[in-house]
C-alpha cells in the first residue's frame, strides 16, 4: 500500500520547511532511500540545491537539479510535474498536489503553522486518502 508521511512542525515560518526536508534528507539517504523533492519553480529549486549544499557543514547528502549530470543521484530537484520520478520518494515543497505524485508508492508533506500550508495540506490530506494512501502522521511539535 502507498504511504503519505506528514510532518507537522510547530514553526510558523515557511522557510522552516526547507530547513526540516535538509535534516530529513540527511537521515533517510543513508538508508537507501532515493528522493525526488518538488518545489514551486525553477527558483526554488536552486535556493534548496544550495541550502542542501550548505546547511551544515559536516554533511554530505548527494543531490542534483533534475536533468543534471548523473541520472543515478539520490536526491533529484525538480519544479515540473512531468520531472517526478514515481520511483523515488515524492517530497513535496509547492502549495499544490500533482497528479503524478499519486504515482509515487511514498510522498511526504512538511507542514507548518501557517494558515495557507494548514489548508492546503488538509486538501493534500484528502487527495492521498481517497487515492488509497495510509497516512502517517508524525507530529514534530511533541518532540
Amino acid at each position: 500500500m502507498p504511504q503519505a508521511d506528514f510532518y507537522v512542525l510547530p514553526a510558523a515560518d515557511t522557510a522552516a520547511r526547507p530547513r526540516f526536508l535538509c535534516r530529513l534528507a540527511e537521515q533517510i539517504v543513508p538508508a537507501g532511500h532515493r528522493l525526488h523533492i518538488h518545489c514551486e519553480d525553477r527558483q526554488a529549486a536552486e535556493q534548496l540545491d544550495q541550502l542542501l549544499w550548505n546547511f551544515k557543514p559536516e554533511s554530505f547528502v548527494p543531490h542534483q537539479l533534475v536533468g543534471g549530470r548523473d541520472d543515478d543521484c539520490p536526491v533529484q530537484i525538480g519544479w515540473q510535474a512531468e520531472q517526478i520520478d514515481p520511483q523515488r520518494v515524492f517530497i513535496n515543497l509547492t502549495l499544490a498536489q500533482p497528479e503524478q505524485a499519486l504515482k509515487a508508492e511514498r510522498v511526504v508533506e512538511i507542514v507548518v503553522q501557517t494558515d495557507e500550508v494548514l489548508a492546503v495540506t488538509r486538501a493534500a490530506y484528502k487527495h492521498y486518502k481517497d487515492g488509497g494512501y495510509e497516512i502517517r502522521m508524525n507530529d514534530m511539535r511533541r518532540k
